[in-house]
């Protein structure tokens, strides 16, 4: 009797493994017999599931921009910028310092597929357009300073932001020091909003 395979476990556990590998060793020097060897399974049975390396990083930088995404959703709208401020901690979780690292590594030179660079745009643009729509209502309630584009003020922060989970990953302080920078981030975007 043939085996029956639990595909999307397989996938899975393939990510899994190269999530493990490329936060070790990097994405550029893992390689899909390294990825193989930490999923317990033939370098060949691999690619049964992805077609090499670069639809494996693909596949979760989309699931890591898609749980974020979920995640954001899933939160009510701010009704202050109080309630704004304590999404964003939320969201700069110092957890998410090792996919950061990766995607910057991802995103150098050495990665061709404009795929990426899709998946992580359209990411931002939807960011840019979901907190647009909150600054226009904080705006119009007087929680905010309503004399700039909130798209524009979506995208500034959302560049503060990149900078903040950039400077965190790369430097990768203590928890206490991490927390402290991002707290004092986060104090001038609100003195930025509030104008």
């Amino acid at each position: 009797m043939p085996k029956i395979v639990d595909k999307p476990k397989m996938r899975a556990q393939i990510l899994d493994a190269a999530m493990l590998c490329f936060t070790q060793k990097g994405y550029h020097a893992t390689k899909m017999a390294d990825v193989a060897r930490q999923a317990g399974m033939a370098k060949g049975t691999l690619y049964l599931y992805f077609t090499g390396k670069d639809e494996v990083i693909l596949t979760l930088i989309q699931s890591y921009f898609g749980q974020i995404r979920a995640e954001i959703e899933s939160l009510p709208a701010p009704h202050s910028l109080e309630d704004y401020l304590s999404l964003l901690r939320m969201i700069v979780s110092l957890e998410k310092r090792k996919m950061t690292a990766l995607i910057f590594e991802i995103l150098g030179p050495g990665f061709t597929d404009p795929r990426g660079v899709q998946i992580i745009g359209g990411f931002f643009d939807w960011l840019a357009g979901h907190w647009a729509q909150h600054f226009a209502d904080l705006a119009a309630s007087g929680q905010i300073r309503s004399d700039n584009d909130p798209k524009v003020l979506a995208r500034a922060v959302i560049a503060m932001l990149d900078g903040l989970f950039l400077h965190l990953t790369v430097f990768s302080p203590e928890e206490p020091l991490a927390v402290a920078r991002r707290e004092a981030a986060l104090t001038l975007i609100a003195s930025g909003l509030k104008g």
